[in-house]
């Protein structure tokens, strides 16, 4: 028999199902872009072929190109990005040139990969420039290993970026990051349109604006971290249904990384419960919009704490788990997510037994936590500890002087 809570839950949750079921379903993407750019074919294709001692930048990242095996034409790309502190974080790929036909066409294959997953690996690039009018055609496409259904999406804006950046060096010299920010504000503002849409579905015209107001704020704290960690600036998507995410540009290189960024997001967002209950005290207009201003931040903000991946709160407590247990904190998330659903069926909240499901099936088979990551030092593990705990508590005595005005 299915329990009333489940029945009762809402039109709203088949589709919150089956997006949680796309996102994790992974296939091959082959994004592809063409472009007018104002240069001569011979620029622009020594723009994207690869050469020795070849420097290029992206924001912060250096690229460097060094030929390591003449014969195979095989590349090693060095990237290299300066942090906070004083640190650098950086990363090698190989690349093998399959075919060159200058400056018409260039093929570029993945090497140094051979017995390893392709799972969101870039494959191969093909580059054909057209001449055309007073410039050339350039159609750039990238085979990308399979990828879950939200990195396919952001590939083709990493895609898009990076075509305008090209764009831009070769008409101008400067690589054109104006586009580029202009395409992750269009990813944004769209997915949040049609968030906004689903959550109206689900809430109701007041709730839905104020829900996706504190989404916003909410992963800018995250994408704010990147930033003072030295990163380029993340993408934000708006998931319809379940919320939103922001999207690193690159990978991380400590777990005290991970934990930082994660915690950044509800730590950020307290500034909405604290600005609407300023906004009451000093008695603005409408204040019961102010009041369920703070009810929504507070409510989001716990939820996304709870010790379940992949929210917040579950990728501190794996990242703290995987310091102090090593391999067997797997273990610990098992029970944790095992509790979380006995908790959803013991409140009737569906969302929770759905996250605590996930956070079962994540855990279920072995795995190797934060994989190659510095761990967390004794000191960091108490700050995580201290800042999650205080955090926690701010939203709930905040959410309790909130609710004294319903």
């Amino acid at each position: 028999m299915i329990p009333d809570f489940i029945r009762n839950a809402g039109h709203e949750l088949p589709f919150i199902l089956l997006l949680i079921a796309l996102l994790g379903f992974r296939s091959r993407v082959t994004p592809r872009a063409s472009i007018f750019i104002k240069a001569p074919p011979e620029k622009v294709f020594a723009l994207v072929d690869f050469t020795e001692g070849e420097n290029q930048r992206w924001q912060r990242t250096k690229v460097r190109s060094t030929l390591v095996d003449p014969a195979s034409q095989t590349y090693r790309l060095d990237f290299v990005t300066p942090l906070a502190a004083g640190a650098v974080q950086s990363s090698q790929a190989l690349f093998r040139v399959a075919r060159r036909e200058a400056p018409h066409f260039l093929e570029i294959d993945r090497a140094g990969i051979e017995g390893q997953s392709a799972n969101n690996q870039l494959l191969k690039m093909t580059a054909k420039l057209t001449p055309e009018a007073q410039g050339t055609r350039l159609v750039l496409t990238y085979h990308w290993g399979p990828r879950p259904l939200l990195a396919q999406l952001l590939a083709r804006a990493d895609m898009w970026g990076s075509v305008f950046r090209l764009k831009g060096v070769a008409e101008t010299g400067v690589p054109d990051y104006r586009s580029d920010a202009m395409i992750s504000a269009g990813v944004a503002i769209v997915t949040g349109v049609v968030s906004l849409a689903t959550f109206v579905i689900a809430f109701g015209w007041i709730i839905a604006p104020l829900l996706v107001l504190a989404l916003l704020i909410h992963e800018f704290g995250h994408l704010l971290a990147y930033r003072l960690i030295g990163q380029p600036w993340g993408r934000l998507v708006f998931l319809p249904f379940l919320g939103a995410v922001a999207v690193p540009r690159m990978g991380f290189t400590t777990q005290g990384q991970i934990v930082f960024a994660a915690m950044m997001g509800p730590a950020f967002s307290v500034a909405v419960p604290l600005a609407a209950a300023l906004g009451v005290w000093l008695e603005a207009p409408r204040p019961e919009l102010l009041v369920m201003l703070g009810i929504v931040g507070c409510g989001l903000n716990l939820f996304n704490l709870l010790p379940v991946e992949p929210l917040d709160g579950g990728i501190v407590l794996r990242s703290v788990l995987a310091k102090i247990f090593g391999s067997w904190a797997r273990f610990g998330l098992i029970a944790m997510g095992a509790a979380i659903v006995a908790a959803g069926f013991a409140i009737e909240q569906v969302l929770l037994v759905i996250f605590g499901v996930l956070a079962l099936l994540m855990n279920l088979r072995p795995r190797t936590i934060d994989h190659g990551l510095q761990p967390m030092t004794r000191l960091q593990v108490s700050i995580s500890a201290f800042s999650f705990m205080s955090v926690v508590a701010a939203y709930a005595v905040m959410l309790r002087h909130f609710m004294t005005f319903t």
